[in-house]
């Protein structure tokens, strides 16, 4: 499993350094980060002490869709101590443990990390597969970023220990894998031509839908079953003039539900 750690507008480059550092200890092949607001100086080169491979081959992105452009698809764990109405939290042991039946030794593990001063945001969490957060035993629940980074590679190679791989990787190891793909406008489309405001963050038909396909780690087979399917749908819909009733919204997730359950099979 290629282990990549993310810094998604990491505002310290000591930390930066320090995480390098944890990288090292426990066997990550590559740090990437997304809008830095920082950069690789002298502060980072030194709280990484001996560990400068992670520093020289880091990965630089202004933005998530430069993100998702470049690198491969993959798991991606999210780190956040936040739960909330619209933010599933689950316990990082307990996502590994689900993990290790279908780990792959080539696949991509993406580890992301938010800023220092208020952690990562709903943008952030917009396409990854779970929102993980780390045992924490005192009343202080907030770790240093390179603590919790440390934390986290720790149980990640208590659950998946190295395979025998080189010192350095480069973003040859992310564009080996499948390019990240995803049915997004599809879902917006048919929601809309339902009726469903996907605009609503409170009570969002299109983000819990999000979520659900990208926690149950969908295949790329199986998300192009479901742009198709969802394509159907939409047709129908506008067929029918945008009979949105209640029993015409019934048998489409009727339709929907029994098209897709089709998908396991194919």
């Amino acid at each position: 499993m290629n282990l990549h750690v993310v810094l998604v507008r990491s505002e310290h480059s000591s930390n930066v350094g320090s995480v390098a550092r944890a990288m090292a200890n426990m066997g990550a092949h590559r740090l990437i980060l997304v809008d830095p607001r920082c950069r690789i100086d002298s502060a980072a080169r030194a709280n990484a002490a001996g560990a400068q491979d992670s520093l020289n081959g880091v990965v630089s992105y202004k933005s998530w869709s430069e993100f998702y452009e470049n690198e491969g698809d993959g798991i991606r764990i999210a780190l956040s101590r936040r739960a909330g109405r619209n933010r599933r939290v689950t316990a990082l042991k307990a996502e590994l443990d689900q993990l290790a039946d279908v780990k792959s030794a080539d696949e991509n593990l993406y580890l992301i990390f938010g800023p220092e001063s208020d952690g990562l945001d709903a943008d952030d969490l917009a396409f990854v597969n779970y929102t993980c957060h780390l045992p924490i035993h005192g009343e202080f629940a907030s770790l240093n970023l390179a603590q919790a980074v440390l934390l986290t590679l720790f149980m990640v190679r208590e659950r998946f220990p190295p395979e025998k791989m080189p010192k350095q990787m480069t973003g040859e190891i992310a564009k080996a894998a499948k390019p990240f793909y995803f049915p997004d406008q599809q879902i917006k489309d048919w929601l809309e031509a339902m009726g469903f405001d996907v605009e609503a963050r409170k009570s969002s038909a299109y983000l819990t839908l999000r979520r659900l396909f990208l926690q149950n780690r969908p295949t790329q087979h199986e998300l192009q079953v479901l742009e198709s399917v969802l394509r159907q749908n939409i047709r129908k819909l506008q067929e029918r003039g945008g009979d949105a009733s209640e029993n015409s919204l019934r048998l489409t997730l009727e339709k929907l539900t029994d098209d897709l359950g089709d998908i396991a099979g194919q």
